[in-house]
């Protein structure tokens, strides 16, 4: 571990107290710890979209299948990117909500642009993904 830098952070009331509730309820003993805690987990999430590697993971989309046509649209994305999906999984989380486990194995460069695709068919209520580097 290097030198130690300080630096402030501003956060809403609302994000302050609830974050305030995790760090407790994790038994995490300061917010500075917290903080670190944090920042490698966002590093670690993401630092694989800074390096063109082989990398693997799944990207999940809530979705509400009553939307005209987003079932089609996500299924015409991932046609588009075949070579890059070795599998996926449809969930059906209620009578209107659906979750799509999508497994990604490739290029980083290539599964940005498929995150990038998937995004662009709108009316997606969340989509997220775990991507990490394949050593």
């Amino acid at each position: 571990m290097g030198r130690i830098i300080r630096t402030g952070v501003s956060f809403p009331e609302d994000l302050l107290k609830t974050f305030d509730r995790i760090i407790g309820d994790l038994g995490i003993a300061s917010r500075s710890q917290a903080i670190q805690e944090a920042v490698r987990g966002f590093i670690a999430m993401n630092s694989w979209r800074i390096a063109d590697e082989e990398v693997a993971g799944a990207i999940l989309i809530h979705y509400s299948h009553e939307e005209h046509g987003i079932e089609e649209k996500l299924t015409d994305a991932q046609h588009e990117f075949l070579k890059l999906i070795p599998s996926s999984l449809h969930i059906h989380l209620s009578e209107e909500d659906c979750l799509l486990v999508v497994a990604v194995r490739g290029r980083a460069s290539e599964i940005k642009e498929l995150v990038r695709r998937l995004r662009g068919i709108g009316r997606i209520k969340q989509l997220t993904y775990m991507i990490m580097p394949i050593h």
